[in-house]
């Protein structure tokens, strides 16, 4: 076994978390900035029927190249005011609930479902809690799980936790090359495991955050290519890229039929991982 030396050690660590640091990039296209480069006619729809609006989920039909879908998506927001009123991209229990139910309204108007992945982690404040946060991301995944209708998911900068997971139970997933999709932010999982956030790189390092590793792992089916130094330089370039990828993964996707389609999105999760266990 070659040792490792600790100055290689902390270059290993400091590229992981540049990777981290360049899918948060402020400069990175949103939700928002995607949807209107990508869709025509988008009407947003609010609430969730029992407690509110969540301006953190966003979500309503819109079509693509002529083809009406429901679309979701997580907003970060783009200057300090839209941050904070978008809650920095971390939904509430009534985002989810929003999304569930136009889930279920694309279900009805036989939409395919197309769901934009930007965020650190579902929001973990008491009011979340109470309002029954995991309750609602869990339900989320359940409906996503049983949809009739093609689910598309694509992760544009930051997928963290299980509130990136609720928008990515799909068909297909696709991802932006410099995106990271990954089961906690970094310094959350060093807050956890050494009780200390500065040990961010050194998590970054074990998390392998990058979607190259969920591609890997069969979580993943498509990377978006970023030509350098990634798609804030390049909006217009990769945008018609993953207009082009999903319109190809939706054609697909219809020729099969609901019960193929659903057997296969199920044997995709049970069999997660397989390519890296085996």
């Amino acid at each position: 076994m070659t040792a490792v030396s600790s100055r290689d050690l902390t270059e290993a660590e400091d590229a992981a978390f540049a990777a981290v640091e360049l899918a948060r990039h402020p400069q990175r296209p949103r939700a928002l900035d995607v949807i209107e480069h990508l869709f025509d006619d988008w009407t947003e729809l609010r609430g969730d029927r029992l407690y509110g609006d969540d301006p953190a989920m966003l979500g309503g039909p819109a079509l693509l190249d002529g083809r009406w879908v429901m679309v979701l998506a997580q907003e970060k927001g783009s200057d300090a005011m839209s941050r904070a009123l978008r809650n920095f991209g971390m939904p509430h229990p009534e985002g989810y609930r929003k999304a569930q139910r136009l889930m279920r309204q694309a279900e009805r108007f036989q939409l395919p479902v197309l769901c934009l992945v930007d965020t650190p982690a579902a929001h973990a404040g008491v009011g979340a809690e109470e309002r029954g946060q995991a309750w609602a991301i869990a339900e989320t995944l359940l409906v996503a799980l049983r949809l009739r209708v093609p689910v598309i998911s694509t992760i544009l900068s930051e997928g963290g936790s299980g509130g990136a997971l609720a928008l990515a139970l799909a068909d297909r997933v696709l991802a932006l090359e410099n995106a990271v999709y990954t089961v906690a932010p970094p310094e959350t999982c060093a807050a956890i495991l050494w009780r200390d956030s500065g040990q961010r790189a050194r998590a970054a390092l074990a998390l392998r955050p990058g979607v190259a590793t969920a591609l890997a792992l069969g979580l993943v089916d498509e990377l978006i290519p970023e030509p350098s130094p990634g798609v804030h330089a390049h909006p217009t370039l990769v945008m018609a890229a993953l207009r082009g990828a999903l319109v190809r993964h939706l054609d697909q996707l219809d020729a099969l039929g609901a019960e193929p389609r659903m057997s296969l999105r199920r044997s995709r999760y049970r069999s997660a991982g397989d390519p890296v266990l085996n």
